[in-house]
């Protein structure tokens, strides 16, 4: 009888984890094809303009990322109020997230104005410079409607519908392509703006997001009950607690952008047809992380309604089930990266061309490593997703820090210069922090988790006494 329990629950676990993950990895490849285009109208621009692109985005996502970070706390927090059907408490997360993104307009502001000076220092030329702020100050026009739009698509992620998010990606996507191919090559009566043209596009995308969007909220029955019970609330209360957890979060993603972005410029020392190889990998890596990462939000959401609801041992089970999924797909990845690593190679390289035998043969090894990486990173993206959604991100943050830049980034150094393996020598070190990094989440997950039980049967034990007085 509970083995048929058991089994029943869990595909019902899989089930409502699946309707989480696929909106959520569809939604993750529609973006992507953004910066795809945006890659191929820099290239039809010019070399110069391809190259100030690249350097652009690298820093800028960089800077960024700790700010969109913070604010994707938004759903672990209305998750958590969710699962405890705290009406209230969603709504002042709403309100409360909004008003965090109005705050971090001003920074972000400031630092895409002044561009300039840090690509300047980082060693750039002046045409690239001009470039990239010229393109900086038509994007920062949109930082409202991007950070004020991310906080309500998090909303909705807390709130479990996922569908509805990928809904308006699937409208913002093509709307944002062809306005900045309007923008950048002066067509539907536009001027041509260049490069710059992309910073305005995208600007005007991110407003006319947020208007569909906020409009759609507002006469929604579902989320218009929401803003009802806002008009009512007078102060805020989940402030500190939005950026004690989110920017942990953005701190994490920070410092493992940063270090991708160390190593590919240790491959360039090394030459420049390992650095080829290596940025083919990475590509790779950055695409199909999507789903690994859509698996972990979806985890997040699913152990903040869970235990809100104080089921821990649905919560649990989510982690675990989660695990596999994100695991098998990655195991499946590796033995495409094992046994056949000429199809991946060969949407990026004439296969046939002799000028790229050598680059196609440091891109062989590097997969071939990368593929352990991908396991390893879909295990430690999941429980990243675990401890988030346990509210626990300091150590997610201590954790990558750790594996990334104090075991990582020398071991790897040390393998490729000093032992002369070069760049497989770089990859080498980072599976053996990855390794280090996913069994520090797993344990502290554990840990968590036994804590959290502990709690549980205080207050089991606090109420049955509380009882037995009563009637006493």
């Amino acid at each position: 009888m509970s083995t048929v329990v058991d089994t029943r629950f869990s595909r019902g676990e899989i089930n409502k984890l699946m309707k989480l993950i696929i909106p959520l990895v569809l939604t993750g490849f529609i973006e992507a094809s953004v910066g795809f285009f945006t890659t191929l109208f820099l290239a039809h621009l010019g070399p110069q303009e391809l190259a100030a692109g690249a350097v652009v985005q690298w820093i800028f996502f960089t800077l960024m990322v700790v700010l969109w970070g913070t604010l994707c706390s938004v759903s672990v927090l209305v998750a958590q109020k969710q699962g405890a059907k705290d009406e209230n408490g969603i709504a002042q997360i709403l309100l409360d997230g909004v008003i965090l993104a109005f705050l971090f307009v001003a920074p972000a502001f400031l630092l895409l104005r002044n561009i300039g000076p840090i690509l300047l220092f980082v060693g750039q030329d002046l045409a690239t410079v001009t470039l990239a702020q010229g393109y900086m100050n038509g994007l920062s026009w949109g930082l409202v409607p991007d950070f004020v739009g991310l906080v309500l698509m998090q909303f909705m992620i807390g709130l479990g519908h996922t569908r509805i998010n990928m809904f308006f990606t699937l409208f913002w996507v093509p709307l944002n392509i062809v306005i900045n191919y309007a923008f950048i090559f002066g067509k539907f009566g536009l001027p041509a703006l260049g490069m710059v043209g992309i910073g305005w596009g995208t600007t005007v995308a991110y407003w006319i997001l947020l208007i569909v969007l906020a409009t759609f909220m507002l006469f929604s029955k579902t989320y218009r009950h929401y803003f009802d019970i806002i008009l009512k609330l007078r102060h805020v209360r989940f402030l500190n607690e939005l950026c004690q957890i989110g920017l942990p979060m953005g701190s994490m993603y920070c410092i493992e952008i940063a270090f991708f972005l160390t190593i590919t410029l240790i491959m360039g020392r090394i030459n420049s047809e390992e650095l080829a190889g290596n940025q083919i990998a990475l590509q790779f890596l950055g695409q199909l992380s999507v789903v690994t990462f859509s698996v972990a939000q979806a985890v997040t959401v699913r152990m903040g309604h869970t235990l809100g609801a104080h089921q821990l041992g649905m919560a649990e089970r989510a982690v675990y089930i989660g695990l596999f999924i994100s695991v098998s797909f990655m195991v499946l990845v590796a033995m495409g990266y094992w046994f056949c690593p000429e199809s991946f190679i060969a949407l990026d390289l004439d296969m046939t061309a002799e000028k790229n035998a050598t680059i196609i043969v440091y891109t062989k090894q590097f997969l071939a490593v990368c593929a352990v990486f991908e396991i390893l990173e879909a295990m430690r993206f999941v429980l990243f997703g675990a401890l988030r959604g346990l509210k626990d991100t300091r150590f997610t943050l201590f954790a990558s820090i750790i594996s990334f830049w104090g075991i990582s980034l020398p071991l790897g150094y040390f393998f490729a210069m000093h032992l002369h393996m070069r760049g497989l020598g770089l990859w080498y070190g980072i599976v053996i922090g990855a390794v280090v990094g996913s069994l520090l989440l797993l344990f502290r997950f554990r840990y968590k988790m036994q804590q959290q039980y502990h709690i549980q049967q205080l207050l089991l034990l606090d109420k049955t006494k509380q009882v037995t007085a009563t009637v006493s």
